[in-house]
This record gives C-alpha cells, sequence and structure tokens, in this order.
C-alpha cells in the first residue's frame, strides 16, 4: 500500500482577511504619516506664494507676491533675494496687519550684488 504525502494546507478565508486587513492598515498609517510630513514646518492658515519676480539691474530686484491668513491674524512675512549659491543679497521684513485675510503686493528689494532669484521665505504670526 502506498502512502501519499499530505497535503499542504491551504490559507484560510479568515487567514486572507486578516492579511488584507493588516495591509489596509498599513496603507492607511502610510498615507497618514505622508500628508504629516508634507505638512511639518508650515504655519498653519498662513499661505505664502510668489508670484513673479525680475531682476532690474545688479543692485535691484522687483518681486510680486501674496499672502493669505487668518483676518485676525497679525503675521510677519520675510521676503528676499538670493544669488547663484543661494546666498542672501537682499532682505525686507514686511507685515501683514490683522483686519486683512489676502494681500497681494510688488516690492522693490535693494541687492548687494545681482540676484538670480527672489521669494517669500518665511512667513509667522506675530
Amino acid at each position: 500500500m502506498a502512502t501519499s504525502a499530505p497535503a499542504a494546507p491551504t490559507p484560510s478565508r479568515r487567514g486572507r482577511l486578516g492579511l488584507v486587513a493588516i495591509g489596509l492598515l498599513a496603507a492607511v498609517c502610510a498615507g497618514g504619516w505622508a500628508i504629516i510630513m508634507a505638512n511639518a514646518g508650515r504655519q498653519p492658515g498662513i499661505a505664502k506664494q510668489t508670484i513673479t519676480y525680475s531682476v532690474l539691474s545688479d543692485s535691484a530686484v522687483q518681486i510680486k507676491y501674496s499672502i493669505s491668513k487668518g483676518k485676525s491674524d497679525e503675521v510677519r512675512c520675510v521676503v528676499d533675494a538670493f544669488d547663484t549659491d543661494f546666498a542672501i543679497v537682499g532682505k525686507r521684513e514686511i507685515i501683514v496687519p490683522s483686519g486683512t485675510k489676502t494681500i497681494t503686493r510688488t516690492d522693490l528689494l535693494a541687492t548687494s550684488k545681482r540676484a538670480t532669484g527672489a521669494r517669500v521665505e518665511s512667513c509667522h504670526k506675530v
């Protein structure tokens, strides 16, 4: 009489559902972590955007930007210009007063040497 080897156990339906549940939980956790990392370091409720900049000369840059925030918040922002090595060659601090929700401004920045770009570098509540 020949004996056959026992058949390998097949995964049960309950085992597969457990693996699916673990996979979904891992995906949700990864998505949550991605959202947290994308927003790390940002000030909630403050949105800053550089619209355009134009290098006018070796000593001046014009920058147009907008800042949106809560209407009751007073916000201090730094607008700067930088050179090819990203060294700051011009800088101005501006204050957006409370009572204003969004501003769009054009400023002229004096620079110590020719700039290659300009930006709204940072904003925070006062």
